[in-house]
């Protein structure tokens, strides 16, 4: 379960920019992590509840969002998003050439956004 240390990564990336901002009480945190990240959701709130219980963060709230797979075309720029995380013998909807696409969205773990107090 890997969720458990994104998570971790995330939650010490909020301390850091909370104490860099002088601010002591956190609200609620964005995520956004795309389709191709292997990241199962539950697992992910489940892991943001256990290290977040009983510490300074115990009582935000966790927002994900999940990131469709956005490409691009090499060929004819084309920009499109598709559920087939398969893409590399896809056709371009545009052109039709196959597997030549820049990943513009749908990979990674992001901190889009905190929100906290003094």
């Amino acid at each position: 379960m890997h969720e458990v240390s994104l998570m971790t990564n995330v939650l010490e990336l909020v301390a850091q920019e909370m104490e860099k901002h002088n601010v002591a009480k956190l609200r609620s945190i964005t995520v956004r992590y795309g389709v191709l990240s292997n990241i199962v959701e539950d697992s992910l709130r489940f892991a943001f509840d256990v290290l977040t219980k009983d510490s300074e963060f115990a009582e935000a709230k966790l927002n994900l969002v999940k990131e469709e797979l956005t490409l691009s075309c090499r060929f004819c720029s084309h920009t499109f998003t598709t559920e087939q995380k398969n893409y590399f013998f896809l056709p371009c909807p545009n052109c039709g050439e196959e597997g030549c696409f820049e990943l513009v969205k749908g990979d990674g773990i992001f901190l889009d956004r905190i929100e906290a107090e003094e």
